[in-house]
């Protein structure tokens, strides 16, 4: 105590991690971006880890937390939630005057490796199979959703706080902003986005509410998350009926009526269906990747990549938000045999 090098844990010892994560949760988070995310984020914790007191949560015992969930989740979903346990101790320790006498323990745990980021685009002949299959949407719309992220690299977010005030079809603009009207990811208030043809014609294609205000899409994210996946679903199992009947056809020598009786009695299961019809449908749902792990963020890679073609790098931040070419660069995934072409 004399030389300064004592350090008091009593508030450690008697704090536990539920009530900094509930504070955390009621004064912090709040004031963040994803705070629905969040605050299920830390209710999960919670579940884990609410009784120990916070001199307790050592590095061991976040270590063995690491291992275990590794069995069961992506190595990102670790690191985001080993990411929140240190936002939570690290706002104990500076904002509430709580002393950890052994130090973060976070900072003492190793991190799992990242799988390298997602570069999945677009493949020839998915467009139009996935716009066949939101036409069917219980919604309507699902599609101009899916169209104005491809036309405007706009994050989900984004689109969904799209209001009618804030787009100029003369002009060709469209003003972007966050969740609820609010700040965009990048910590923007708004940021001003060109419309293409394309854009402006999905917008004009939809109703303007009386007095031309209100939100472009009536849409909620639950809504979205849950539609999406089942379109793609549809469109990837579509398309592998219609290739599965061809095959039936085209190899196997069966006429159109056989061929399409057989495809009948696979979707409805109301008859024997022959061998040869399930031994090919098996191959094709292990081989064709068509339309397969495509997610709805993937869309943003994809319009980042169209748009890359026509505008510069610096240009091209603006409209997609980076900050820095080195963020920018993990959406833009130009296709070797287009870059080719430039070459002639």
């Amino acid at each position: 105590m004399d030389i300064g090098s004592f350090v008091p844990g009593e508030m450690a010892e008697k704090t536990s991690f539920e009530a900094i994560a509930l504070r955390y949760m009621k004064e912090v988070l709040p004031k963040m971006r994803g705070k629905p995310q969040g605050e299920y984020l830390i209710r999960r914790l919670i579940e884990v880890f609410g009784k120990y007191k916070i001199s307790s949560m050592t590095a061991a015992m976040l270590s063995s937390y690491r291992d275990d969930r590794l069995a069961h989740v992506s190595a990102q979903t670790v690191v985001h939630e080993l990411g929140m346990i240190s936002r939570i101790l690290k706002a104990a320790q500076l904002d509430w005057g709580i002393v950890i006498p052994g130090g973060h323990p976070v900072s003492q745990v190793r991190k799992p490796k990242v799988e390298s980021a997602r570069t999945r685009r677009l493949e020839p002949g998915e467009e139009p199979l996935l716009l066949r299959a939101l036409d069917e949407c219980s919604s309507k719309f699902i599609k101009p959703a899916f169209q104005l992220a491809i036309e405007t690299a706009a994050r989900q977010s984004e689109i969904l706080s799209m209001s009618w005030e804030d787009v100029d079809l003369d002009r060709r603009v469209v003003r972007l902003r966050g969740p609820g009207g609010g700040v965009t990811k990048s910590g923007e208030a708004f940021r001003d986005v060109p419309l293409t043809l394309g854009a402006v014609q999905v917008l004009k294609g939809l109703e303007k509410p009386a007095g031309g205000r209100g939100r472009v899409l009536a849409l909620t994210q639950s809504t979205l998350l849950q539609a999406w996946p089942r379109a793609v679903k549809r469109a990837r199992r579509q398309y592998l009926l219609e290739k599965l009947e061809s095959v039936l056809k085209d190899v196997h020598g069966l006429n159109d009526s056989d061929a399409q009786r057989e495809i009948r009695r696979l979707v409805s299961k109301s008859g024997p269906t022959l061998p040869l019809t399930l031994k090919e449908w098996d191959r094709l749902e292990r081989e064709d990747k068509k339309l397969d792990d495509l997610r709805f963020h993937d869309l943003r890679h994809e319009a980042t990549s169209r748009l890359a073609d026509k505008l510069e790098m610096h240009e091209l931040m603006k409209v997609t938000g980076h900050k820095t070419s080195a963020m920018l660069s993990r959406y833009y995934h130009p296709r070797a045999e287009a870059l080719a072409l430039k070459l002639d």
